[in-house]
């Protein structure tokens, strides 16, 4: 009969190599977080009720400004840059900001021609050099949870 073994691991050797190490979580931290979109939509105003049409290709960077803005009470709306010109019009039309990739702005273009009021736009990516959510929510950043 077999009897089971109890394996302990040796300790590394002081020659040998250490293995390395993936980078702590801040060094790959994104300003986009839900606390920091939360209190960045506070001060632009943003509330209870208000729609934020979202152009957003990264779904995490989506899923936070979401999570952010629900927290004010605000509502969001996903768009697909393939819809059609009078559909991304009308979901514009009742928007209190839309967030906006840089590399989508032909596409939310397209509705620009059809639209009374043109909501607060807010670019995400390089390219933009004004109104870049990304830098807005750099300066809201909790340094208590950097």
């Amino acid at each position: 009969m077999l009897g089971a073994r109890h394996i302990v691991p040796l300790p590394a050797s002081p020659n040998q190599p250490s293995r390395p190490r993936p980078a702590p979580p801040e060094a790959h931290s994104s300003p986009i977080v839900p606390g920091a979109c939360a209190r960045w939509a506070r001060t632009e105003g943003i509330g209870f009720g208000d729609l934020a049409v979202l152009m957003v290709a990264d779904p995490l960077v989506s899923a936070a400004l979401r999570q952010g803005l629900a927290w004010v009470g605000a509502r969001t709306r996903d768009v697909d840059p393939a819809t059609g010109a009078h559909e991304l019009a009308l979901a514009l039309s009742n928007a209190a900001v839309a967030i906006v990739d840089t590399a989508l702005a032909p596409d939310y273009a397209r509705a620009l021609g059809q639209l009374e009021r043109l909501p607060p736009v807010w670019w995400n990516g390089p390219g933009a050099d004004f109104a870049r959510i990304d830098d807005a929510l750099a300066e809201h950043a909790d340094p208590a949870m950097c």
